[in-house]
């Protein structure tokens, strides 16, 4: 996290404690504070992911759509199902779709079971692109919870979000 990320993580802190003392009454954020630090980290890791992809012509969006396909057995999906899978709209889902086709690194192609239905399928050349991004996101990925965390907190983190993301998904 660099000092302007830093400053605007402290910044969303306090606008968000003013806004609940005044709505509260003087009471503070409690554990709306836990959200706000999950969401600016959100931001600021999908961020860091732009950065490191910007050079390969990918957002992070993009990439997340590309290894979500990547990761289907038959490499097909449809505009819905990748929306599902990534929590993008589907008129959002249809524009970065539309750039992946654009690039070259995903076709459309008809779908075998319903012929109103179109997939999507990555290309030789968007296949060829993940195995040479992937590794080196792995590596930065890698490498930023090394210098962030021990291994025993890295793996009380991962367990505290899987326990969080299990009762979120058990709220929906």
């Amino acid at each position: 996290m660099n000092n302007s990320e830093r400053n605007r993580s402290v910044k969303t802190m306090a606008a968000a404690e003013r806004a609940h003392q005044r709505a509260t009454g003087g009471d503070g954020l409690g554990d709306v504070a836990i959200y706000i630090l999950m969401r600016s980290c959100n931001i600021m890791m999908s961020e860091r992911a732009s950065r490191l992809l910007e050079p390969h012509g990918l957002t992070a969006m993009g990439y997340i759509t590309m290894m979500s396909l990547y990761s289907r057995p038959e490499n097909l999906a449809n505009p819905s199902e990748l929306s599902e899978v990534t929590g993008e709209t589907r008129g959002n889902m249809t524009r970065i779709c539309d750039e992946l086709v654009d690039k070259g690194w995903m076709r459309r192609v008809p779908n075998a079971e319903d012929r109103r239905r179109v997939d999507l399928s990555l290309t030789t050349a968007g296949m060829a692109l993940l195995k040479s991004v992937v590794p080196e996101m792995r590596t930065q990925a890698d490498a930023f919870y090394e210098r962030t965390f021990t291994k025993t907190e890295k793996a009380a983190l991962q367990q505290l979000l899987t326990k969080f993301s299990a009762a979120l998904a058990a709220e929906l």
